[in-house]
């Protein structure tokens, strides 16, 4: 990749342990990577106990105390974009948005694991952000987590987004193993946006997700479909805080390839690596 090319890496994880902020720089360094988009810890309901049906997430922290560190850690350097991850059931979400858009967070985290995002009281969350003209960032595709979840994650339930004001977000890792129905549901945004019946803007993060496997087939269909997909596709790792330099360059180095092989030429790289991102953040 040529050297002038900025990568922002839009899918990073707060680990429960995470490197200290000098050690992140560096290991950003390493890998190449300008920026990233530092996801806070999860919520509450997001926790159980260890070892029951394939735990993975660690014990809550309070909202304030996840907000107040998303805030430290992009304090030390220009470099880590906060976001806060959101679970729109909570009986304080309004007031976790405002609270987090005063604190200066740059867009929102969420991922569905005990309602549809169409739902009626996620939808007024969302519009809360995106009358705040703030992004979200959320999961989309089969879920491994701490319960039954995926179904709550298909790409088609985000249809009725389209419907909120100047919202502009993403769905993650090209909404693996449903890739084919999140371009059709992309598809339908376009065609909706084209025709002036929404004002909300739909993005692709490529976050892994699709393994390597696939990656080459996801990667053709997006530049193959015939879709005006190129300004609104973005790059992640789903790295950790604890950053992997060595992880990072491998899912450059496979994009890359993948890139290559879907024709995509230095413009559409230069988008997808770091202008998509920023045009996601700032609308």
């Amino acid at each position: 990749m040529e050297e002038t090319i900025m990568i922002i890496d839009c899918h990073v994880h707060t680990s429960p342990a995470p490197q200290s902020k000098e050690e992140l720089i560096k290991r950003l360094d390493i890998a190449g990577i300008d920026r990233i988009v530092l996801l806070s810890y999860h919520p509450a309901s997001f926790y159980r106990e260890a070892n029951v049906d394939g735990a993975i997430f660690g014990k809550p922290v309070s909202p304030a105390a996840v907000l107040a560190q998303a805030i430290e850690w992009a304090a030390f350097s220009e470099r880590i974009i906060p976001f806060f991850w959101i679970d729109p059931l909570e009986e304080d979400a309004f007031d976790q948005v405002d609270k987090a858009v005063s604190a200066g967070i740059a867009g929102f985290k969420a991922i569905s694991n005990r309602c549809f995002p169409g739902d009626e009281r996620p939808m007024q969350v969302w519009e809360r952000i995106a009358q705040a003209n703030k992004p979200i960032l959320f999961h989309s595709g089969i879920l491994y987590g701490n319960g039954p979840w995926s179904k709550y994650n298909r790409p088609v339930g985000f249809e009725p987004l389209f419907e909120i004001p100047n919202l502009r977000f993403a769905l993650a890792h090209v909404s693996w193993p449903w890739c084919d129905e999140c371009l059709a549901v992309y598809g339908f945004w376009q065609n909706r946006k084209n025709n002036g019946t929404t004002s909300a803007e739909m993005f692709i993060d490529t976050t892994p997700g699709t393994p390597r496997i696939y990656r080459r087939e996801v990667f053709g269909k997006i530049f193959g479909i015939g879709y005006d997909i190129e300004d609104n596709l973005i790059f992640g790792t789903d790295c950790s805080s604890s950053y992997s330099p060595d992880y990072a360059k491998e899912i450059i180095a496979m994009d890359n390839d993948a890139l290559g092989n879907a024709g995509a030429g230095p413009e559409q790289r230069e988008k997808y690596y770091g202008k998509n991102i920023l045009r996601f953040l700032n609308g």
